[in-house]
């Protein structure tokens, strides 16, 4: 690997590079401009070449990616080749995302006197389903990110759990609006025109984490009631997470009249433009995009109360708000909102934009990263 010695060098580190791509190219090209050669580092994928497309950056692939919390073969494997790659890259700084690469990522650098800064952008399967398995992850990250000068969280519940189980000492914390939004490019919709027909939007990924199977068993529940209601579905599939729904069942559930799945769309504003709300039912998030970028775009949102979810919801402003995993109370705020008076919903559409302040935008995420590696940058020029 050919690393250019002319410009100081960001490591870039996720679990996907679709991950990289979908949330934080423009982060990426922030630093670029700043002057910094940036280098990514994702496990190998079949879609690597393709999401690539010709960006400005070099791709590190790692051939060791566990897709087993208790592979633990194949886990230090995946450690001793991390860290080979940043020998050779000798970056000045490493920025991670997501929970397991980072704590990979945090045992690969240790005595290489190169700060590693992670993101954890909701905490996922591990916590939401093996819990022993997470309070002996957590407690280890009091080890793992002891040398990591600050540890980003994207929402207060994640926050404060890893603070109040004292697993991050408080002066290494740190709390960010999300991965950012382009809110010229996401920006007010018309509202669709009054039909009997209502759309439900759900943009995601199609798993059981994300809430799909809640989703299902609420709609059941209209149908049966003869609510009237046509449910999009747009997203990836087979991403390789446990909890994934396989194609087979989607084809079931659109048989049967509860849903249309489409596939994966890379522009979601034609989707937005027919909705008259959006549904994001997951269990578990770090701060949910697709929140943003649907009341950026003027349309209402029913959440669940999930971390990274329900905070974005003010209760019958831009949205409604269900108990996570209840298809019961789903149901009911579905009906409800299915059956209110068109000039209810359209009026909500006009004054949910105003609710997407600018700490979400791309600019502030970009800015508070920037502070992060301005700080760093200091102390260097103080050591020197």
């Amino acid at each position: 690997m050919s690393v250019s010695p002319k410009l100081p060098i960001l490591l870039f580190v996720a679990n996907h590079l679709h991950f990289l791509n979908h949330y934080y190219i423009h982060l990426i090209e922030y630093f670029k401009l700043k002057g910094y050669q940036i280098m990514v580092m994702v496990p190998m994928t079949k879609e690597n070449d393709r999401l690539n497309n010709g960006q400005d950056f070099k791709i590190h692939v790692l051939k060791q990616y566990p897709d087993n919390n208790n592979d633990t073969l194949n886990t230090l494997k995946m450690v001793t080749e991390i860290r080979k790659g940043i020998i050779e890259m000798k970056p000045i700084a490493i920025f991670t995302f997501t929970f397991k690469i980072s704590i990979a990522t945090a045992i690969a650098s240790r005595n290489l006197r190169i700060p590693v800064y992670p993101t954890l952008t909701g905490l996922g399967f591990l916590f939401t389903h093996q819990k022993i398995m997470a309070l002996i992850s957590g407690y280890f990250c009091k080890f793992i990110f002891k040398k990591c000068p600050q540890i980003i969280f994207q929402n207060n519940t994640d926050y404060f759990y890893f603070l109040n189980k004292r697993w991050i000492r408080k002066e290494n914390i740190g709390l960010i609006n999300g991965s950012g939004i382009d809110l010229k490019y996401f920006s007010p919709i018309p509202y669709p025109a009054d039909h009997k027909i209502r759309i439900i939007l759900y943009l995601g990924r199609m798993q059981g984490d994300k809430g799909i199977n809640c989703l299902i068993k609420s709609l059941i529940r209209l149908k049966e009631g003869r609510i009237p209601f046509k449910c999009i579905l747009a997203g990836p599939i087979n991403g390789g997470h446990p909890t994934d729904i396989p194609l087979a069942k989607l084809k079931e559930w659109q048989k049967e009249g509860l849903i249309i799945f489409i596939g994966n769309r890379l522009d979601v504003r034609p989707l937005l433009r027919q909705a008259n709300i959006l549904i994001q039912p997951s269990k578990r998030e770090g701060l949910s995009r697709t929140i943003l970028e649907a009341h950026a775009c003027g349309r209402p949102v029913i959440s669940s109360t999930a971390p990274g979810c329900g905070e974005l919801i003010r209760e019958g402003e831009n949205g409604w708000i269900f108990s996570t995993g209840n298809e019961k109370k789903l149901a009911l705020v579905l009906r409800k909102v299915l059956l209110l008076p068109y000039d209810i919903l359209f009026s909500m559409s006009q004054k949910t934009p105003q609710s997407i302040s600018c700490n979400y935008a791309n600019r502030s995420v970009q800015e508070h990263y920037g502070r992060i590696l301005n700080k760093q940058n200091s102390k260097m020029c103080e050591i020197y």
